[in-house]
């Protein structure tokens, strides 16, 4: 909450004076209405101060003494300041006080926007739309026109369908009244209102971007979806320099089937920016990896994916020149290699891979040449404005799953991770995501990779030996024998598990075998090895887990380029295949990583996700989803 001011303070303590008072004698006419005022000015003061719980309670307050017709429209109020003060439970209270009979249009509206914000906030977007269904009355206001096509179009997100939430956020931006340029250097409401529109467009493939398009000119669906498909087709071709002139042909052409389609002139500047310089086409790369040692295979398998990308490379432009320097095998340190390859002319890094040397690198002064990590740091705080951090980070993808458990209405969780150090830290950003969102965790425990029977920390994670004990206890007390049959803990919800393929295809019928064979499974991609194996897999069906676009596609049928890859590496490539997938995306962000801290909404379709760059400089991944059928890995 935020900190009173002195006025706030003052204001307060005249108030419980005031109705402390008040409360003690009869009030006539005249005292009700210097209280009404009093209340109103200090409900307003304390929403402003971001004091919303108090102003919740003078709202409700002013619904206790203001006439029959007044009384809704103040408990509404002090609904909405529950919500805006994240006081969930209170507020659903305080909804459930109102009652539904004899509501105006308004009022009606009102109340069921306030119960889909409960919803969404409850992460149950079904039922904020199931809320939302009937259209806004002609008589409602813009406003509240405008936040129901906002709460429908955030529900339609949450709930994956990225195409209707473009749909509802057109329809708000007919109801946002805001210039563009109606505040100098802050978004008018409208231009975030398109960004939103334009960030869900950019989680769409090409593929879906020209099918979705279906209406012809002017219709605005179809002009987003156009405009989106010519950013991702410039994007893809941004290092061709001789495709300018095609895209201005384009971006003309398009003005000319949209000519009522008001687009912010960010969005356009980030396209037009792929052809005027944002884009850096360096002649010269260096590549930064430890060729020997302990992340020598790993380091090879990107080398092998940066390579094969460059020569997949069907630009007109010069290919660039790149040169490998091995951090192993030189006494130098990272940083003095770094100045060994700007000084041989480097106009473009990529490196080093371990985190050390990261760390190392941003401890120094000066970064000259535009540099992309192949590791996070250890502090997410380290950062430089010249290194752009990129990597395979296995808490992504924990947090990815505790929205996803999250958003498909779980609450309690279960955890089981292998030991060790790697695993805790998987386990530790689980956790802080999925409490973050107010989940509990009913129990968590840790299994030996090396064993083949995980009965003990399963019967553990599930309660069954507390179950058992239970059954010893009552046949002591009642001296005979009693048929059983142990029951699981019944106050979680689904399991989140780490677990590589052995181990999972261990743990899966174990699960069943101690009667959990309900509850669902939510894992990581290490437990997929990328392979389609039928039978090795069936066992692992009905897990739900997150993998880069690279595996999931592959699963249903090898790209042009992925069939090289085995072709020239297969062993590497079934053990490794996500690291070719690095080394293909981060070939492909050296054109575009200016461009992506230049327009941070800007995304790039890779090979390990839809990747972004956050205020850090670090590219997050956003994962596609899958769940094994009978034994295949199969995309939703």
């Amino acid at each position: 909450m935020a900190k009173s001011s002195l006025r706030f303070r003052i204001l307060l303590a005249a108030f419980v004076v005031t109705f402390a008072i008040s409360g003690c004698t009869t009030t006539p006419d005249d005292t009700v209405q210097r209280d009404t005022a009093a209340l109103i000015e200090f409900a307003e003061l304390a929403e402003r101060e971001g004091e919303y719980e108090a102003a919740s309670n003078a709202y409700k307050q002013l619904a206790l003494i203001a006439p029959q017709e007044a009384r809704t429209d103040f408990q509404i109020k002090a609904v909405a300041m529950l919500l805006e003060g994240n006081y969930l439970a209170q507020a659903q209270r305080a909804l459930q006080m109102i009652p539904t009979e004899g509501l105006s249009a308004t009022q009606q509206l009102d109340f069921h926007l306030l119960a889909a914000r409960i919803a969404l906030a409850e992460s149950n977007p079904a039922y904020a739309l199931e809320l939302l269904q009937q259209p806004p009355s002609p008589l409602t206001t813009a406003e509240q026109h405008a936040q129901y096509y906002q709460l429908r179009a955030q529900a339609y997100s949450r709930a994956g369908n990225l195409i209707e939430a473009v749909r509802e956020y057109i329809k708000r931006g007919y109801y946002l009244t805001t210039p563009f340029d109606a505040l100098p250097d802050t978004p008018s409401e409208i231009e975030e209102n398109q960004l939103l529109i334009w960030q869900s467009l950019m989680m769409l493939s090409e593929e879906m971007l020209q099918q979705l398009r279906i209406d012809p000119p002017p219709d605005p669906l179809s002009g987003w979806l156009e405009l989106a498909l010519l950013a991702k087709r410039t994007q893809r071709s941004a290092a061709d320099i001789s495709d300018s002139t095609a895209l201005t042909q384009s971006l003309a052409s398009w003005r000319d089937h949209y000519p009522n389609l008001q687009v912010s002139e960010n969005i356009l500047a980030s396209i037009d920016a792929l052809r005027s310089g944002a884009v850096v086409h360096p002649n010269k790369i260096a590549l930064l990896l430890p060729m020997s040692g302990n992340f020598a295979k790993v380091a090879a398998v990107i080398r092998d994916g940066f390579l094969a990308a460059h020569f997949n490379n069907n630009s007109n432009e010069a290919l660039p020149a790149i040169q490998l320097y091995d951090t192993t095998t030189t006494e130098s340190t990272v940083a003095e290699l770094y100045q060994l390859a700007v000084d041989n002319g480097a106009k473009f890094i990529v490196g080093p891979l371990n985190k050390a040397d990261v760390d190392s690198l941003l401890q120094e002064d000066e970064i000259t040449v535009p540099t992309l990590s192949l590791n996070y740091s250890n502090d997410p705080t380290l950062m430089a404005d010249n290194l752009f951090q990129f990597g395979l980070s296995p808490e992504d993808e924990a947090r990815q799953l505790a929205e996803r458990a999250w958003l498909d209405g779980y609450n309690q969780a279960l955890t089981i991770v292998p030991e060790g150090e790697w695993a805790a830290r998987i386990l530790q950003a689980f956790n802080e995501s999925w409490e973050a969102l107010s989940g509990s965790i009913a129990e968590q425990q840790t299994y030996a990779s090396s064993k083949n029977d995980f009965s003990g920390p399963l019967r553990t994670l599930l309660n069954i030996d507390e179950s058992g004990q239970r059954k010893q206890a009552l046949e002591s007390l009642l001296g005979t024998k009693l048929k059983f049959e142990p029951r699981r803990r019944q106050d979680a919800d689904f399991i989140f598990m780490v677990a590589f393929p052995r181990q999972a295809r261990l743990i899966k019928p174990q699960l069943k075998f101690h009667y959990a064979g309900d509850l669902p499974v939510y894992a990581t991609s290490h437990l997929y090895s990328g392979t389609s194996d039928r039978e090795a897999n069936r066992d692992l069906d009905e897990i739900t887990f997150c993998d880069i676009p690279w595996v999931l596609r592959n699963t249903q049928g090898a790209t042009d380029l992925d069939a090289r890859i085995q072709k020239l590496w297969p062993d590497e490539n079934r053990q490794y295949t996500r690291f070719y997938a690095m080394g293909i995306d981060a070939y492909h962000l050296i054109p575009q990583i200016k461009h992506m801290a230049t327009f941070r909404y800007q995304r790039h379709s890779g090979e390990t996700g839809s990747l972004s760059l956050n205020e850090s400089n670090r590219i997050v991944r956003q994962l596609p989803w899958a769940r094994f059928r009978r034994g295949i890995a199969r995309p939703l």
